[in-house]
């Protein structure tokens, strides 16, 4: 009954209708309905050790796990939140990536912004779902070990091919990383590239493995 009185409230208040089917929205995965988001499907499997990714991925990277594809609701959940400035989104996104089973690690660290980005958008989204997943497992968060020194072009505007080239060199480590197997958190992987970067200057010093933990991944 409270649930129902919070969300009858919300719908008053805010008037918002599901982007996927147009109904009410539920004040807790708002804007979308309760039926919509119950039918969010996760991956079968959501651990990989394969697969086809831009260039040296899994030279670098131990093992990638998400949730579901990219598609769909998660998709445009993603955009909302990413795009549309609709934090509170995050929090429920968190939650279903903490529903997975987590890899060995001992240690999150989100995928970080530039400064620049983080004041425009002000808040870093891998950041939130990290925050999320640190709660759920029990594992410790960095929010500043791993640092991105290069303001370049949003991944998402490029080709594939350009990816890789746009953040060489992108990303910086702040602290003592060595012997330690990290969990690196983003919220979508398309190509990798984002991920194999960061991997990339994690493992130069001298993290031992590195397990990329997404939301969604393009299938």
């Amino acid at each position: 009954m409270k649930l129902s009185l919070r969300s009858f409230l919300y719908n008053v208040v805010f008037h918002e209708t599901c982007p996927i089917c147009n109904k009410n929205s539920y004040w807790k995965v708002a804007p979308f309905c309760s039926i919509c988001w119950n039918a969010v499907e996760p991956f079968s499997s959501n651990q990989i050790f394969a697969g086809q990714f831009h260039g040296d991925f899994w030279k670098y990277i131990d093992s990638l796990s998400s949730f579901g594809a990219y598609d769909g609701v998660i998709k445009e959940a993603i955009h909302c939140f990413k795009y549309g400035g609709v934090k509170r989104v995050g929090k429920e996104l968190g939650r279903l990536l903490g529903s997975i089973m987590p890899p060995e690690i001992d240690i999150l660290i989100p995928v970080p912004l530039h400064i620049k980005k983080l004041r425009t958008r002000e808040f870093n989204q891998s950041a939130v779902l990290a925050k999320e997943l640190s709660k759920t497992w029990k594992i410790s968060l960095s929010l500043t070990m791993l640092v991105k020194i290069k303001d370049n072009i949003e991944q998402a505007s490029l080709e594939a091919t350009d990816r890789y080239i746009n953040v060489k060199n992108a990303y910086a480590v702040t602290n003592p990383v060595k012997g330690i197997k990290v969990g690196l958190v983003d919220d979508v992987v398309t190509t990798g590239a984002t991920l194999m970067e960061c991997a990339k200057v994690l493992k130069k010093e001298g993290a031992k493995e590195i397990h990329a933990i997404t939301l969604a991944r393009t299938i």
